[in-house]
């Protein structure tokens, strides 16, 4: 051995000082030498932090079959903390942990056994199956159904008529066997789930659990003849599980690009799951509710902007053709409280008011009057101190883009207000605003008292300057 090695390795297993072992460790991990593997599964029980994630480096930087073989015995430690690490580092060796696993399939002990599976199962490689398939037969039950989920994750269809069985067999496993057919998919795995949802309907049973299980699954393998079932037994479904089933119906629909439009008696059940607390549900009643272009549906739909930014994208994509939306979002924006929501609202009205002067003079579906932006324009500057200031540039942007003038007289008022520093950064604000009043609002500063307004209102000048020259030259 390496004399260097030999120097590191005294170090790492001696040295009082934990800093100087952390360097010797990573050190080592520096080298190809497979006998230092022993050494860093030692030091994996150093007292000290910083040494034992330094071992754990070097471990996986040297890696393979060897390097899984030092590791594995730790999942047998009485620290719970080791053993976390250990199984963690295996799973990050990938495959070459596999066969150093593998006889701790068969310890005496469930829960060495438990994690053994738990590994594989998040190795993910086919190669464990045929290691795994006695596992369903284990007298513990949570190692069953760990084998069930690490089946799951691996994802091959080579062990659905097993996990079947073991579904029948044991009624502890049905959920994690109906989870596993679910991520697995295929035509086998769709029909069973199908034949045990229609046989828990017809036999009246009320478990929601199973049922929740069984919809879940559903929504990750169905097909056209899923969603047929589906609709066909919405009703006999539990109500409580109507907002499940309407997000299923979705998600089956958009993974199978099937052309489908909800009936109007539907409406009020996507409306009930656009207020519930999971956002899936929320995002997949609003596609679902989006076909419908009654008002009702409109402001509701406004009123659930600021929630996640797949909804926002979602609702504010498709409200330019909603008729009377603008008068709508107006409404909304004057009641809401919840500030992600008015910003989004402001959003909106800026984007809408922006496509109408952009159309005025060609055949538009959304007519807004002076009166609609007038109330608009108040209904914004009534919020002004509910927007973040990293958001001023979007309030900023719709005000001018409903009324210039209003805007520079507004903005000039509140900068008059202000402290120098948010001062500063409205001015730069106005910088990317190409139109001759923000210029305008950007000079009533130049000469102001405080030295950094007069700096932003001069690099404000000469952005908007540029910008101008940009876009006559483009023109």
């Amino acid at each position: 051995m390496d004399e260097n090695i030999r120097n590191l390795i005294q170090v790492l297993l001696t040295n009082p000082d934990p800093d100087v072992r952390r360097a010797a460790a990573e050190e080592l991990g520096k080298y190809e030498d497979r006998n230092i593997l022993g050494v860093l599964s030692i030091a994996l029980k150093d007292e000290n932090k910083g040494v034992i994630d330094a071992v754990a480096r070097a471990l996986i930087n040297i890696g393979g079959v060897d390097a899984a073989r030092a590791i594995v015995h730790h999942i047998e430690d009485e620290n719970i903390a080791t053993r976390n690490l250990a199984a963690k580092l295996l799973v990050n060796l990938g495959t070459s942990s596999i066969h150093a696993i593998i006889p701790y399939l068969q310890d005496s002990n469930k829960d060495t056994r438990k994690m053994a599976v738990d590994i594989l199962g998040e190795i993910r490689s086919k190669e464990s199956i045929y290691y795994l398939l006695p596992l369903l037969h284990d007298p513990d039950p949570n190692v069953i159904t760990s084998t069930l989920e690490a089946f799951g994750n691996i994802g091959s269809n080579k062990v659905i008529e097993s996990i079947c069985e073991t579904f029948e067999k044991y009624p502890f496993a049905k959920l994690m066997a109906i989870e596993a057919l679910g991520k697995i998919g295929g035509n086998n795995a769709r029909q069973f789930l199908e034949e045990k949802y229609k046989k828990a309907l017809e036999n009246n049973i009320k478990e929601e659990v199973y049922l929740f299980a069984l919809l879940d699954a559903l929504g990750n393998v169905g097909n056209e003849t899923t969603l047929k079932l589906l609709i066909e037994n919405y009703d006999k479904t539990p109500e409580t599980l109507h907002d499940v089933l309407l997000h299923e119906i979705i998600q089956i629909v958009e993974k199978n690009n099937i052309d489908f439009c909800f009936e109007e008696k539907f409406k009020k059940d996507l409306l009930k799951a656009l207020h519930n607390d999971n956002i899936n549900i929320k995002l997949s009643a609003a596609k679902g509710l989006i076909q419908f272009e009654d008002e009702l549906i409109t402001r509701e739909l406004l009123f659930s902007l600021g929630i996640s930014e797949d909804i926002d994208c979602l609702i504010i994509a498709n409200m330019p053709t909603r008729r009377n939306v603008f008068h709508i979002a107006v409404e909304c924006l004057k009641t809401t409280t919840r500030q992600s929501s008015i910003f989004q609202i402001i959003l909106l009205l800026g984007k809408l008011a922006s496509e109408f002067s952009r159309s005025i003079e060609k055949l538009h579906t959304q007519k807004i009057d002076n009166e609609s932006l007038s109330k608009a324009f108040d209904a914004i500057t009534s919020h002004w101190y509910d927007i973040n200031q990293e958001n001023w540039d979007i309030a900023v942007e719709a005000l001018f883009r409903i009324d210039s003038d209003r805007a520079a007289q507004f903005l000039i008022s509140i900068m008059n207000e202000i402290d120098p520093w948010p001062r500063s950064v409205l001015i730069g604000q106005l910088a990317n605003i190409p139109v001759a009043q923000a210029t305008y609002c950007i000079n009533c500063f130049i000469n102001d008292e405080n030295d950094l307004v007069r700096e932003a209102a001069l690099m404000a000048l000469k952005t908007a300057n540029s910008n101008v020259k940009t876009k006559d030259s483009d023109n």
